[in-house]
């Protein structure tokens, strides 16, 4: 009896030790990876923030939904932590810094407002944290700002484009005006918008600026019309502000045309401006997620977001849905989730996102390759619906395309 139960007991080790060997292997494990997003989340630019918000929302919902993020042996669930800092640079510092050093978070994927940028980059670049935006600073980009990646089209990739097409498809329009916030978006918008003005042979009469949170367009309007343009350019105004100043211009008896060089949101600028006041509004910025001249992803992306939020997205939506899309690819392609890893698969190959092809580029404008390259669309507002007019190509990318 004590032999039989000797011999079935070595039975019982022996099949547990080829359990052991036939196992399969174990679940990788599951971590938290913590992502911020920054944004003016109230105030006059507040649906820049939204939407920033909102895009980054989805895709970190569409990986939590599949099981996690997969880098190397590691799941990752992402964790989005957010803070409004309401277009302010001083509370976009403290954002920052609570992102990093108390949230200990090493990726920053959306941003808007360039001034609110350059604060943000004086707490992420020493600390070598990977930074998404889609300010609209030009020093926003360099070689002094290795972790920085604007994924929007900036004033530099947009102005050119769209003024040529103003001067080819609407040879009467002769004399521009130019409006946008005194800081360092709206300045450096209006920069690019003189360049392109001016460049093309065009009439620059009117170049101005108005400090943010303005209610009162009406003295400033007054001294533009009196230059009688042809083309009202409401170029780095965000949409609340556009639609005033738009809406004014028209009480005011402007009926010229009318373009929007940062135009990102015009359901927010028709809704402020009115549909009269609004009709006509030209942008290279803006995006139609129904259009035919778009990328189907795009369109899924539209229809998807509108389900969820009720809204039609605007651009910044999608680009700050690329963003974390193109960021967690590169986390994937890297094996990894240390920055420098990632920040060199990251700028290794084009991707295939929302977009469509999507290329880091920029290198000729900004000494390094950090700017998001798709094509853009020129939109115009018909009876306060977008409808878009053609699809038009940055100088930089169809220079990469050659």
């Amino acid at each position: 009896m004590m032999k039989g139960q000797r011999c079935h007991g070595w039975v019982l080790m022996l099949a547990a030790v080829l359990a052991l060997g036939t196992a399969a292997p174990a679940a990788a494990a599951e971590k938290t990876l913590e992502i911020g997003v920054l944004g003016p989340l109230s105030g006059g630019a507040a649906s820049y923030g939204v939407e920033l918000l909102r895009g980054a929302e989805m895709r970190s919902d569409e990986i939590n939904k599949a099981g996690g993020l997969k880098v190397g042996g590691d799941v990752y669930k992402i964790k989005l932590i957010a803070y409004d800092h309401k277009a302010s640079a001083a509370d976009a510092a403290t954002a920052a810094n609570k992102l990093v050093f108390q949230d200990k978070v090493k990726y920053i994927i959306g941003n808007a407002v360039g001034a609110t940028c350059n604060a943000v980059q004086t707490v992420t670049e020493p600390q070598k944290v990977m930074f998404a935006f889609v300010c609209w600073g030009t020093n926003n980009l360099g070689p002094d700002k290795p972790h920085s990646f604007r994924s929007m089209l900036s004033q530099w990739e947009a102005a050119e484009p769209f003024y040529r097409w103003i001067k080819e498809k609407r040879p009467t329009i002769k004399k521009v005006a130019v409006i946008s916030p005194n800081d360092t978006s709206g300045l450096d918008t209006n920069t690019a918008v003189v360049k392109a003005v001016k460049g093309l042979a065009l009439d620059l009469v009117s170049e101005e600026t108005y400090e943010r949170g303005t209610k009162d367009f009406y003295p400033i309007l007054t001294k533009i019309l009196a230059k009688k343009p042809d083309l009202l350019d409401v170029a780095a105004a965000p949409p609340a502000e556009a639609g005033l100043i738009l809406k004014q211009a028209h009480e005011l008896g402007f009926r010229g045309a009318k373009g929007w060089t940062a135009g990102v949101n015009p359901v927010t600028l028709v809704g402020i401006a009115g549909v009269e006041a609004a009709e006509g509004v030209w942008s290279p910025v803006n995006i139609n997620v129904r259009s035919d001249f778009v990328d189907p992803k795009v369109r899924k992306f539209g229809d998807e977001y509108e389900k969820r939020y009720k809204e039609v997205p605007g651009v910044i939506a999608v680009a700050n849905y690329g963003a974390f899309d193109v960021f967690t690819k590169a986390m994937q392609e890297a094996g990894s989730v240390e920055t420098d890893k990632v920040l060199a698969a990251l700028t290794s190959r084009p991707y295939d996102t929302v977009w469509g092809r999507l290329v880091i580029g920029g290198k000729e404008t900004y000494r390094i390759d950090r700017q998001f390259l798709y094509p853009m669309v020129i939109s115009e507002i018909r009876g306060g619906k977008i409808v878009d007019i053609e699809q038009v190509l940055p100088a930089a990318l169809k220079a990469l395309k050659k």
